[in-house]
């Protein structure tokens, strides 16, 4: 009798974190640059949790974390974020590092953007060039940005030049690399996988390319791991977790992937 009274105890407490799992949809460039395989291991160790990924793309990442389905999520979308913020689908958004995004394309032919000003000269310049654009297509943040960046430099999205990949960043760049295109890609992933492909940064530094990630947790109420999701948020912010996304990247590439956002 005593231990059955244990075991309905231990049924109806809180139960603790280690063995919970941690639903988190993310960015697919986070997965393809290998931050993931950093950072995670490291907060399971110091909170017990077990996170399950799901590398979506920023729009769906957010609309997964909406309904339900992710406990939390890693984007790197501010416009959608902010409005999905504004229309109560998200609880707190926490900005915390970033880095850039730059266009790259077939190696000889950077003297295509050579000299652009600013990036949508440098867009101008490959619409009128004869050659492709692969567009990732996929409502991820990569993508959100690419289409602001042709509305600005006064470009139809719908051009015939540019091919829809429907894909994530790294088959996204494969496929540049194949058909001897243009893309716009996150400087991690384009740095992590650069030695697969026939690619080269050609044009970079415009302010209008700073790459912001945040992590997003549940709305008030949600009925998802609403304390596993700020559980994360606090490491990412934390002196450990920072460490890991500044050193990321150094050793192999010579530089930082990320810079982890002032506090």
């Amino acid at each position: 009798m005593v231990l059955l009274f244990a075991l309905v105890g231990l049924s109806c407490g809180k139960q603790p974190a280690g063995g919970r799992v941690l639903r988190l949809a993310t960015t697919t460039s986070l997965k393809d640059a290998g931050l993931l395989d950093e950072l995670l291991p490291a907060f399971e160790a110091k909170t017990g949790y077990r996170v399950e990924v799901s590398a979506l793309g920023s729009g769906k990442a957010l609309r997964a974390l909406r309904d339900g389905a992710a406990d939390v999520a890693i984007t790197h979308a501010p416009t959608e974020e902010q409005a999905a913020l504004a229309a109560g689908d998200i609880g707190r958004r926490t900005p915390f590092m970033h880095n850039e995004f730059v266009i790259v394309g077939p190696a000889n032919q950077i003297s295509v953007v050579a000299g652009a000003g600013n990036v949508r000269e440098a867009l101008s310049r490959i619409a009128s060039s004869g050659l492709k654009f692969v567009s990732r297509g996929d409502d991820s943040g990569t993508h959100q940005r690419e289409l602001a960046l042709w509305k600005a430099a006064g470009i139809a999205a719908s051009s015939s030049f540019i091919m829809q990949a429907n894909a994530g960043m790294g088959e996204t760049l494969e496929r540049a690399s194949d058909e001897g295109a243009f893309t716009l890609c996150d400087r991690s992933t384009f740095l992590a996988k650069q030695k697969d492909l026939k690619l080269a940064i050609v044009f970079q530094g415009d302010e209008a390319l700073r790459n912001t990630y945040a992590v997003i947790e549940p709305k008030a109420g949600a009925q998802v791991n609403a304390e596993g999701a700020r559980a994360l948020a606090d490491f990412l912010l934390s002196p450990e977790g920072r460490a890991i996304i500044g050193a990321f990247g150094v050793k192999a590439s010579g530089e930082p992937l990320f810079t982890p956002e002032a506090r």
